[in-house]
């Protein structure tokens, strides 16, 4: 069967192994967020996990995972948008998700409780996920990957290894949650200390307030700040407005 329009699925055995591996699912309980054949399913099952929770979204591919799955005490196939999930409370994470949803999966993360997520993701984006400041790439989703996950890109992976094969490669991240007091005033403001980025961050911050006095880093361009120095605006922001 074919993925359904955006969502290509992986099918090198290499890199399920891989994943697998990184995931490490020894006796822990594991959900998998669009888990579409089962073609990962399969590799995480033959590592003995405690239970395994299939996300799938297509009525198509629900049928395909009880049939394989179906008889198998440690599985539940859930029929439900991702997106609806979030905050997730679980040891481990995989997924493959479409790429039109790669940004919300990582707010979703930033926002739930887990202890590793192994992702393949587009690789223009997972390489804005890590990117330093000053680049091109480098913007709100950079610094909420910074300050409340821990990223690691593990390797790209040729779009060869999809079916459908995609118009771009992909990457497989491992990430890992990072305690942060300012998790929810962090989601909230990046953006918005984001949306002139190139711009002085008074200019992107003179909408929300009556007065900027006090306000670090003021004559500062957004892309050219630490994700340190822009979480110390946002706790200056989260002062001002009552977080």
């Amino acid at each position: 069967m074919r993925a359904k329009l955006g969502q290509h699925m992986m099918v090198s055995k290499k890199w399920i192994k891989l994943i697998a591996d990184l995931l490490d699912v020894r006796g822990d309980e594991v959900i998998e967020l669009g888990a579409g054949t089962g073609n990962l399913s399969e590799e995480i099952l033959s590592r003995d996990p405690r239970k395994l929770i299939l996300v799938e979204k297509d009525e198509r591919f629900i049928d395909i995972l009880r049939e394989k799955f179906g008889g198998d005490e440690r599985v539940e196939i859930l029929k439900a948008d991702i997106r609806d999930l979030f905050p997730l409370r679980v040891e481990k994470i995989a997924s493959n998700p479409p790429y039109y949803l790669s940004s919300q999966l990582i707010i979703g993360l930033a926002r739930s409780e887990f202890k590793r997520a192994v992702l393949t993701l587009q690789k223009e984006f997972a390489e804005r996920l890590i990117a330093k400041p000053g680049t091109e790439k480098y913007g709100s989703l950079s610094v909420i990957a910074s300050l409340l996950l821990k990223v690691s890109l593990v390797s790209i992976v040729d779009r060869r290894s999809f079916s459908p094969v995609p118009k771009v490669d992909s990457a497989i991240l491992v990430i890992e949650p990072k305690r942060d007091e300012l998790r929810d005033q962090i989601l909230k403001y990046c953006k918005l200390i984001f949306s002139r980025r190139k711009k002085e961050l008074k200019n992107s911050l003179k909408p929300v307030l009556r007065s900027l006095d006090g306000l670090p880093y003021a004559e500062r361009r957004p892309y050219h700040m630490s994700p340190e120095e822009v979480r110390e605006v946002i706790a200056w922001l989260s002062g001002r407005l009552g977080d």
